[in-house]
């Protein structure tokens, strides 16, 4: 049963209050909101991890008052996309594990943007057209799982986005970044009008309001999910998609629909590690890349910021496994997917002997002869990504919350929603680079998506997941976790790298790593892109564990965005 609306009222007079607390806000300066060293965080019963302190501070009030993991994280989710504007949009994607504790059930949920059916609407691209299914996922989690009524999940954005956001200077650079490199934001009037009020981008440090996203946030409240789908947000948004030459129908964004399904499972010494089924494929290749890794005694070779054996494993294990799955993955209503070949230990043993037959031959030392200058000259800072990754790239935000009933959800909410061009009533709806049928069933976007739970006994002992695209970087922590015996916090701040993503033998590499393991894989052949000491782009881990001894929940955010763990 719905709880009656009187139990929130405290959350929202609390963030209210710190949004009003002056012309400025709360202090920009405060490291909290800024990029660097985060607390751990230790709570008997409730825990929060979330990538800024006003979500993780209200979504605890939810638990406070009363509410579940659910209600806490459908509120937490709806904020972000209000208060962490440059992230994500409302009309987004979002897919997640939850473990329900008085059943041990662990459910997969997936509203990921699908494209419309071809035909369905006459002349026009439907390949361009994404429906964000982020909102959907959230109504279809409260009627399931929360206790509240709908509109109190509302309340928080719908006061944050009439009191103003505050401005950090990570927020400030995104937008200052669109800005310059000829963003949506030079292209169309609303978007620049709300991006810019007064003729320029918000300052950092003070509040930005955003009346037209209190509007749409609104319509969701009165109306439900249906508001953006069918109602009044969703016909505009097919009216100015067909303007535009896009081919998306009021059927298409009716017949959306959450789908359940079970998680993907495989093991890691001793551990079992649950993650999320396709069209993610993030939980796959987290599995497919620890089941190589299990074949070598990485610990006994020496952690790989320290040692070039081990950098060289972990870089060809994640670069074969990248490019063994790179069109393997796509919606399972469509296509058959060998997840079982791909999380098979025999076909592991097969992959660990690939990596270990493709390094250099013994005592050939491949080192350009400019390494030497090359090593003191700074190195452009890019990331490799995949061929076939979207010409769009959205950030994301990512969640882990567990509430006193043992209750954990983990779960990514990015954007990926919309058509080329479409800004509308406050909401951010350009579309997804990512591939997606048109035709037939199956025609979901295959994300990298891949909230995580590691569990011993069947019972969640640790949950983590970051945005951007995480199956790399959440491989590289568990491993730091598992196998170095790091605490989860010494795990997140770590250095991080992508592996010869795209098919070239580039490893992109935060520069805390010795100059002998530098030196050592120029010496294999391996080329080197300076990431820098920390860069945003590698991810941003959030991490709840349960302590086995003591049975506290503690938590950690990662250092490379602005997060905050909490509990109680």
């Amino acid at each position: 049963m719905k709880r009656s609306p009187v139990i929130f009222a405290a959350g929202v007079c609390l963030l209210a209050a710190a949004f009003a607390a002056g012309q400025n806000g709360p202090d920009a300066r405060d490291p909290l909101y800024n990029q660097g060293p985060k607390q751990e965080a230790v709570g008997d019963s409730v825990m929060v991890s979330t990538q800024l302190p006003i979500v993780t501070e209200t979504a605890l009030e939810v638990l406070r008052n009363g509410g579940n993991a659910i209600d806490a994280f459908v509120t937490a989710v709806l904020l972000q996309n209000v208060v962490d504007y440059h992230q994500v949009s409302l009309f987004g994607a979002m897919g997640g594990l939850y473990y329900e504790a008085s059943s041990g059930n662990y459910y997969v949920f997936e509203s990921y943007s699908e494209r419309p059916l071809a035909g369905r609407c006459g002349e026009g691209d439907p390949s361009q057209v994404a429906i964000g299914g982020k909102v959907a996922g959230l109504g279809a989690l409260a009627d399931r799982f929360g206790t509240m009524e709908w509109e109190k999940y509302l309340e928080p954005a719908i006061t944050a986005a009439d009191e103003g956001v505050l401005v950090t200077s990570f927020m400030y650079a995104n937008n200052y970044n669109s800005w310059e490199t000829g963003d949506l934001i030079q292209q169309n009037d609303e978007a620049r009008a709300h991006y810019m009020p007064d003729g320029h981008l918000v300052p950092v440090g003070h509040l930005w309001k955003m009346p037209a996203m209190a509007k749409t946030l609104r319509g969701i409240a009165s109306e439900g999910a249906d508001y953006l789908y069918t109602g009044a947000w969703g016909q505009k948004f097919v009216e100015k998609s067909r303007e535009k030459g896009y081919c998306v129908s009021l059927e298409d964004m009716g017949a959306f629909e959450v789908r359940w399904s079970e998680p993907v499972r495989s093991t890691y010494r001793g551990y079992e590690v649950l993650s999320e089924s396709p069209p993610k494929k993030g939980g796959i290749q987290i599995g497919y890349n620890l089941n190589i890794l299990e074949n070598f005694d990485l610990a006994g070779m020496g952690h790989f910021a320290e040692s070039v054996d081990t950098l060289e494993i972990l870089t060809r294990t994640l670069g074969r496994v990248e490019t063994d799955m790179r069109y393997g993955v796509t919606d399972p209503m469509a296509f058959q997917i060998p997840t079982e070949v791909w999380l098979s230990k025999d076909y592991a043993k097969f992959g660990a002997e690939f990596v270990r037959t493709t390094m250099v031959v013994p005592g050939v030392d491949l080192t350009p002869p400019t390494a030497t200058a090359a090593l003191r000259r700074p190195e452009p800072v890019r990331i490799a990504r995949s061929a076939d990754a979207p010409a769009m790239v959205d950030e994301s935000n990512h969640n882990v919350i567990v509430d006193a009933e043992g209750n954990w959800i983990t779960s990514l909410h990015t954007g990926h929603g919309g058509a080329p061009g479409i800004f509308l009533d406050g909401v951010r709806a350009t579309g997804s680079g990512f591939p997606g049928r048109t035709v037939g069933p199956g025609r979901r976007v295959s994300p990298n998506s891949t909230g995580t739970i590691v569990a011993k006994d069947g019972v969640p002992w640790l949950s983590l997941g970051s945005p951007g695209v995480p199956p790399q970087p959440v491989t590289q922590v568990l491993v730091n976790i598992i196998d170095f015996g790091m605490t989860p916090g010494d795990a997140a701040d770590a250095p991080r790298f992508f592996a010869f993503r795209g098919g070239e033998q580039v490893l992109a590499i935060e520069s805390r790593i010795t100059d002998e393991v530098r030196k050592g894989l120029k010496a294999r052949g391996i080329r080197i892109q300076d990431l820098g000491p920390y860069n945003w782009h590698t991810g941003s881990m959030q991490i709840v564990w349960r302590d086995p001894d003591t049975g506290k929940l503690h938590g950690v955010t990662d250092p490379r965005r602005l997060g905050l763990a909490k509990g109680y």
